[in-house]
């Protein structure tokens, strides 16, 4: 099945939020339509003054490139719903597996 991978920066937790809850929002809204290959927090980024991104990587069924592309979007758009619940975010990108490369799909 084709693997993609969304991600967000996060810009700030909500009042209360645990460290934790903007993954485990991002990966939830993900897993209600997709299977989740991968989640995690990329703290990388705060070295040089940028934020830390909320990544997750997942498949959608095999259709063809449009459609998959098409579902990867929406499911990034998930994503940053779901991050949106706990903390402020910015700069959803969603990538395509092909080849060993991730691809960055335009429009996402």
């Amino acid at each position: 099945m084709p693997s993609f991978r969304a991600s967000v920066a996060i810009t700030a937790l909500r009042a209360g939020a645990d460290p934790s809850a903007a993954q485990q929002a991002a990966q939830a809204a993900v897993a209600r339509t997709c299977h989740v290959e991968d989640a995690f927090v990329d703290v990388e980024p705060l070295r040089s003054g940028g934020l830390p991104r909320v990544t997750i990587r997942f498949v959608v069924p095999w259709t063809n490139d449009a459609d998959e592309d098409a579902a990867a979007r929406r499911v990034g758009k998930d994503l940053a719903a779901g991050v949106g619940q706990v903390a402020g975010w910015r700069d959803l990108r969603v990538f395509r597996r092909l080849k060993g490369r991730w691809l960055l799909l335009d429009g996402a």
